[in-house]
């Protein structure tokens, strides 16, 4: 057990001290929690989300205990056998993961049943790379583009060389649906038989923006090719559009 809690501290010390010339995000872990919900229970699991366990969080997160939670709804690939739901929360320190909101007795007065609350999977990732507009737009849906790169260190220099200068422009364009782009690496679960290890995040005001992020085309950066050559065939694991159905931050709700 002490040699795992090394490799992960030195794995997190080497994504930080790679990192020391990048911009700053403003969290350095985030929690993935991937749901399965029931159709005819999906209507009490929001309400629930909404009404009562989101007040909650309001309060972590005024209390500093958290800096991030989003419920998102997928919108398409295979949601009959996975999940159609997943939790989002960031927290600005790793230690910050420790005393989150989860691990006490929730609240019960105005829950309403749901039966499918399943939970399908967990994943730790620490946020690598962040872009927003400098006049924050509205991200309602997000296009998570899932990777299992030969070099994730690699993958994510490039990715902040090479593709953050180029959508940065993008998001920054009040006449673009883009208002972000992210790039996380996983920190849990790892190994061959998990198929990412760093996802980019694709934020958009619109859903037609998220199925046709560049409607006028683009003059693509110089370098792409060494960002396709790290992964297998050249393309993503694979890529899902999720609405955006609950957020809290520091700074805006939805």
């Amino acid at each position: 057990m002490k040699n795992i809690l090394i490799i992960f501290l030195l794995f997190l010390s080497f994504g930080l001290v790679a990192q020391e010339e990048w911009d700053p995000t403003d969290h350095q872990i985030a929690t993935w929690q991937f749901r399965k919900i029931s159709p005819s229970d999906v209507s009490n699991f929001l309400s629930n989300e909404d009404n009562v366990y989101r007040q909650v969080v309001k309060d972590a997160i005024a209390q500093g205990r958290m800096k991030h939670w989003g419920l998102l709804r997928k919108v398409n690939g295979n949601t009959s056998d996975g999940h159609n739901y997943f939790f989002y929360n960031g927290f600005e320190n790793l230690t910050d993961i420790d005393n989150s909101w989860w691990s006490e007795s929730g609240p019960a007065f105005g829950l309403r049943p749901v039966q499918s609350q399943g939970v399908l999977g967990v994943a730790h990732t620490l946020p690598a790379i962040q872009v927003f507009a400098d006049n924050p737009k509205p991200g309602n849906y997000i296009k998570i583009n899932y990777a299992n790169p030969t070099n994730v260190g690699e993958f994510a220099r490039l990715q902040n060389e090479i593709w953050k200068p180029f959508i940065k422009k993008y998001v920054n364009d009040t006449e673009s649906s883009w208002a972000g782009w992210e790039v996380h690496q996983v920190v849990s679960p790892t190994g061959n038989a998990y198929n990412w290890s760093i996802a980019t995040v694709d934020h958009f005001t619109t859903l037609s923006g998220a199925l046709n992020p560049f409607p006028e085309g683009a003059e693509w950066p110089e370098g792409l090719e060494a960002i396709n050559d790290l992964l297998p065939d050249g393309k993503f694991y694979k890529s899902v559009i999720y609405e955006v159905v609950f957020y809290e931050g520091t700074e805006m709700s939805k």
